[in-house]
């Protein structure tokens, strides 16, 4: 062995036959790490141009991998104790798990700070939402007596597909579309970021709690609707399946023959297809504009200090050009991923400071004007003054500053028997939402909320608040959701709360799935817990 890399850099020229070397050379990848830019990756390179005596490389594609470095970013090495046994990781979690983690931290060509923390964070939430979203597919639909022969196709051609169904549709086109390519390029990071994103954020947080009112409705009417919804589900989770396969095979395989009827592999599927017949911009666009918009009335609602849950009474919503018809298309929607009683829409050109606070109070928006002196530009103009300038100025009603800058575009401060005229680009000036209302914007969206709530809207929050903590107990309990248990019991409510959840014990015995809701002590076991502070103790049989 004339050198270990000249050895292993000639062994395709060297170890084939003329004919193995023509039929296989260039292999189509290798993979090796990222120090091997300079080892074995260069000396194959470099052997097979010198003995073929061409720009001739031995392979098509080359992977380098990024080393694996402890959660601070340090060398991993015994002496130090950093080091992370793989036998004992595998012991103690999912492999599966393990692998999408690698795969969706980072780049492979990166180096990849590795955390059990964060292993555990949000790739353990987007494999054991995916194992859930099975299971809530299959006690649905299994309850309804769904067959495979309820497809999309069906669906389509009953017209029983909504909005909210053909948005999922559309979006799962362009994954596939998205996953296909990042594949092809190998930034396998990209595609499981994709699918972190589509299974959490449009499956999960979205499609699902939108839908889930027309699962639990018992209207025989409406079961063909219910159908609909179970084939887009099955659609949907079937293609994910497929498409998290290389990065979970375990956990894929099994949910795809535990879960659907006939399938026994997906090795033995094809790998879906793009369909842009499916894609509809429309839509998509419309869904995206709502789920911006209600993000930042959740926002506005943290500023608040108002649940989500809660049912407030209005929201003002402020969107770009053009955006007001794309989501007023979904305003049943709307209305409910905002949880308000009503909403109004207006759109407003991009603007800032003086110019927007007068756009939105042109609009009659409930804007409260916060106004900042301008230091580095009123420093010349005050001098020595400045100290009293600021003084004087924290005393001044902000409203007076907005008027006085509307009319003249100045204002006048008098400093010690001296004018100090400012003008509006010497001022910072921002908005805020008056009393009774909270306020978030983000990049050209504004959402003003009102916080004043009546006692009924107070006892729509309760029953929701209660409804999911008797969910989760259901839950620990070991009862599906598709079952209707006897009776739910909630003990410990102080009078004014028992008597709202009273008159809402029918929306609360649908919530949670229950025959009756009582308030007296007659189950066998309670489990502690709290609302707002209130100790309460609740029970499901």
């Amino acid at each position: 062995v004339l050198d270990t890399w000249h050895n292993s850099g000639s062994a395709p020229y060297s170890s084939l036959s003329d004919e193995e070397y023509t039929k296989e050379i260039p292999a189509p990848f290798f993979t090796e790490g990222i120090d091997q830019t300079r080892g074995w990756a260069y000396t194959l390179l470099i052997e097979n141009v010198i003995l073929n005596n061409a720009a001739i490389s031995p392979y098509k594609s080359f992977l380098f991998q990024g080393h694996v470095l402890d959660e601070k970013g340090g060398k991993m090495s015994k002496s130090t104790g950093n080091v992370i046994e793989g036998v004992e990781l595998l012991k103690k979690y999912p492999v599966d798990l393990i692998r999408f983690y690698f795969i969706w931290k980072a780049s492979t060509i990166e180096q990849l700070s590795f955390s059990t923390d964060e292993l555990m964070s949000r790739p353990y939430q987007v494999i054991n939402t995916l194992f859930n979203l099975h299971l809530y597919f299959k006690q649905n639909s299994e309850y309804d007596n769904f067959d495979s022969s309820k497809t999309i196709s069906w669906a389509k051609e009953n017209q029983l597909l909504s909005s909210p169904d053909i948005w999922l549709l559309s979006k799962l086109q362009k994954l596939i579309k998205k996953i296909t390519e990042k594949n092809e390029t190998c930034r396998y990071h990209e595609a499981a970021k994709a699918l972190d994103d589509y299974i959490i954020n449009n499956l999960s947080q979205i499609y699902i709690p939108i839908t889930r009112g027309e699962l639990w409705e018992e209207d025989e009417s409406k079961k063909n609707r219910r159908l609909a919804i179970y084939s887009v589900l099955k659609e949907v989770l079937q293609t994910l399946d497929i498409l998290i396969h290389p990065l979970c095979p375990f956990t894929s395989e099994y949910l795809y023959q535990t879960v659907f009827e006939g399938k026994q592999s997906i090795l033995l599927d094809s790998w879906p297809q793009f369909q842009e017949s499916l894609v509809i911009e429309d839509i998509e666009e419309s869904f995206d504009i709502m789920k911006d918009v209600v993000s930042v009335s959740s926002a506005a609602r943290m500023k608040g200090k108002l649940k989500r849950r809660w049912p407030l009474n209005e929201a003002l919503i402020c969107v770009r050009k053009g955006q007001k018809g794309k989501l007023e298309s979904l305003s049943g929607l709307l209305i409910s991923q905002l949880n308000v009683e009503k909403f109004s829409i207006v759109e407003i050109a991009e603007s800032s400071g003086l110019e927007q606070i007068l756009k939105l109070r042109q609009l009659e928006l409930p804007v409260m004007p916060i106004v900042q002196l301008e230091r580095k530009r009123i420093g010349p103009k005050a001098k020595q003054h400045m100290g009293a300038l600021v003084k004087t100025f924290e005393k001044t009603d902000p409203e007076e500053i907005i008027s006085s800058l509307q009319n003249t575009n100045s204002f006048n401060f008098e400093i010690e028997e001296n004018q100090i005229n400012l003008e509006t680009d010497d001022f910072v000036i921002d908005f805020d939402a008056k009393e009774n209302f909270a306020m978030a914007k983000r990049d050209n969206y504004i959402v003003f909320i009102s916080t004043s709530r009546n006692q009924e809207m107070m006892a729509r929050g309760l029953v929701k608040d209660i409804a999911r903590r008797i969910q989760t107990l259901r839950k620990e309990r070991g009862f599906n959701p598709t079952d209707v248990l006897e009776v739910a019991s909630i003990l410990d409510l102080d009078e004014e709360s028992l008597e709202m959840i009273k008159e809402k014990s029918e929306d609360l015995a649908f919530y949670v799935r229950v025959k009756k809701i009582n308030f007296e002590q007659t189950c066998k076991e309670y489990k502690d817990d709290d609302i707002d502070v209130q100790k309460i103790r609740i029970s499901v049989e």
